[in-house]
């Protein structure tokens, strides 16, 4: 069991990188409906909110890549 842990501990990691940001920031470690229909509809809005946010922050990056000049805000 710990080496079988241990070969897919890279790729478990990753996975519970996601989830850990959905239970943190979304506060999706428990449901806020009662029935199926309700909780699916909001897991799936939740999931929209996250991948938007995690493009959100591909785009806008703190540091600008190498070469690019930005205009300086007046």
């Amino acid at each position: 069991q710990k080496l079988a842990n241990k070969l897919i501990s890279k790729k478990r990691y990753i996975v519970e990188q996601c989830f850990g940001t959905a239970k943190r920031l979304f506060g999706m470690g428990r449901a806020s409906y009662f029935g199926t229909a309700k909780v699916n509809a909001q897991v799936m809005l939740k999931s929209i909110c996250m991948n938007l946010k995690k493009a959100a922050n591909k785009i806008f990056v703190d540091k600008p890549p190498r070469g690019v000049v930005r205009p300086i805000a007046t």
